[in-house]
């Protein structure tokens, strides 16, 4: 039996289904699935669950869309996505590229990224070998599986791969009408852009984002809220970023914290906030396979946020460590977001000949990624400001800060020392608006000179050995040298850090991270 055509699609398919004609819940699951699941979910949600285990196993995918329809709708779920069991092999493209998807997703999801994008690589080649007849008869339910490799792509890290699939993903739901793929799309090549610091592609595709839909909209639209308030975070209008962040609902894609409490860090109010925003993270943290904070996007993103909030704890040393525990992959805009971090934190410590080298390599990577290329030709402008070139560290600001006024893109500047960025302004008044300036200022942190900086290998040797021995003499022995050489090196390590005693010179080593035995 056939529906009426004129009839709602979401009334057709429960007829169908109320009359066992299963054949006909197929067909109009097929044929109206974009608009069953943006404005008729419960109806598809019962039309699912309702399908007998014979229809299952003829129509594999079905099975797929019941889970994904489950999280979708803020259902009981497992605490992060690991599919459903797929009843048999697959019968058709479309089940085969939707078993290939769910795959994707639970490799991602558990952090094993690189089976993850091989999956997502698998079912893009199958699609783009696909005829032109097989592409339209997969229209349907293609927005979603775009989506979805999109977000892969997002979380290896991969980000002109992720904005390359979410635009498809736009692109196919427009064609078939998924209001929910189109916003979701739309939302999510917003951020991507914005983290980025391509301000103007980030304001386009935040445009395409209505203010309200339907059921799914807080889901859907979640990554435009990120893209919002990351874009008033690079133009220092915190009070309104920390408003906007404020209506992010993470109840419904509670995967997407470490996003979250990257933006909370980069608003945080002061050293408290940092505190309470530190603990949250360990807590949230805790509750994964360490692989997926190790790696990828959200081990970088998890990273960046820790160091925000401990040096606005007043701990730089400990942010720099945080940093430097993660393996960044320069080729990748979340690596490249990581080492930025690393270089600004070497700066603010004063070591700007490590600061140098760590952004050395990503002036040729970092050609699409302002935010990426604003931070690396400021950091040059700090450390040719500290080698005495004041007229190359002038040019190389000039340089970062009208890339900065392109793309209303303000936030890297505020991550050198405020004595280097005083100085540079000074040298390039004309570089920046005034009330910008005052902006960049206010934000940025003092310069916390490392002071173990100043000693050299002999004198590092001994303040390892003193810190961890009882006694001059004890350190003496352990180094194979007198107890004078050790005294005479104790003495000038006491003059270069400015203490005068064992237990300051060993909180200070705590401190910045030059204790052996912490």
């Amino acid at each position: 039996m056939t529906s009426d055509p004129s009839a709602d699609p979401g009334s057709a398919l429960l007829t169908a289904v109320d009359a066992d004609d299963w054949a006909e819940a197929v067909r109009l699951l097929d044929l109206h699935w974009s608009v069953l699941i943006s404005t008729h979910r419960a109806a598809l949600q019962e039309a699912v669950n309702r399908l007998p285990q014979e229809v299952l196993v003829q129509h594999p995918r079905l099975v797929l869309a019941a889970e994904y329809l489950r999280r979708l709708s803020g259902a009981p779920t497992t605490t992060r996505f690991r599919g459903a069991p797929f009843p048999g092999p697959p019968v058709s493209l479309m089940d085969a590229l939707a078993q290939l998807t769910s795959h994707a997703a639970i490799a991602r999801a558990d952090g094993r990224l690189g089976e993850a994008s091989e999956a997502v690589r698998e079912a893009r080649a199958m699609l783009d070998e696909a005829s032109a007849l097989a592409r339209e008869q997969l229209a349907q339910g293609l927005p979603d599986l775009q989506l979805q490799w999109g977000l892969v792509w997002e979380y290896v890290g991969d980000a002109d791969r992720a904005v390359h699939e979410y635009v498809e993903a736009y692109d196919s739901a427009m064609v078939v009408g998924n209001e929910m793929v189109k916003v979701t799309a739309a939302a999510s090549a917003s951020f991507i852009h914005a983290l980025a610091g391509r301000g103007i592609q980030a304001r386009i595709w935040l445009d395409k984002v209505p203010p309200e839909g339907e059921w799914w909209f807080s889901r859907a639209a979640l990554p435009a809220v990120f893209a919002a308030t990351l874009l008033l975070v690079d133009e220092f209008r915190l009070d309104e970023a920390r408003a906007t962040l404020a209506r992010a609902d993470l109840s419904q894609h509670p995967e997407r914290w470490p996003f979250h409490k990257l933006l909370a860090a980069m608003t945080v109010p002061g050293p408290d906030a940092a505190f309470e925003l530190l603990a949250q993270i360990d807590g949230s943290s805790a509750a994964l396979p360490d692989r997926v904070t190790k790696q990828g996007t959200t081990g970088a993103v998890i990273a960046v946020a820790r160091s925000i909030l401990q040096s606005a704890a007043g701990h730089p040393a400990e942010s720099r460590a945080t940093l430097n525990s993660f393996e960044a992959d320069r080729d990748t805009l979340a690596g490249q977001t990581l080492l930025c971090a690393r270089a600004a934190a070497e700066a603010r410590l004063g070591n700007y000949t490590s600061a140098s080298r760590i952004v050395s390599p990503l002036h040729g990577h970092a050609l699409d990624a302002p935010r990426t290329t604003i931070t690396v030709l400021a950091v040059r402008a700090a450390s040719e400001l500290r080698a005495g070139d004041t007229d190359s560290a002038a040019e190389q600001f000039a340089r970062a800060a009208a890339l900065s006024t392109t793309h209303d893109s303000f936030y890297a500047l505020s991550l050198l020392p405020r004595e280097d960025l005083e100085q540079l302004v000074a040298r390039r008044p004309d570089a920046l608006p005034e009330p910008i300036v005052r902006r960049i200022l206010d934000r940025a942190q003092p310069a916390t000179i490392d002071p173990f900086l100043r000693l050299s290998s002999k004198e590092l040797e001994v303040l390892a050995a003193v810190l961890v021995t009882d006694s001059s003499a004890d350190a003496a022995a352990r180094l194979y040298v007198s107890v004078n050489t050790v005294k005479t090196h104790l003495s000038s390590i006491y003059r270069k850090t400015g203490v005068n005693s064992k237990a300051a010179l060993g909180e200070l080593a705590v401190r910045f991270g030059a204790h052996p035995g912490v």
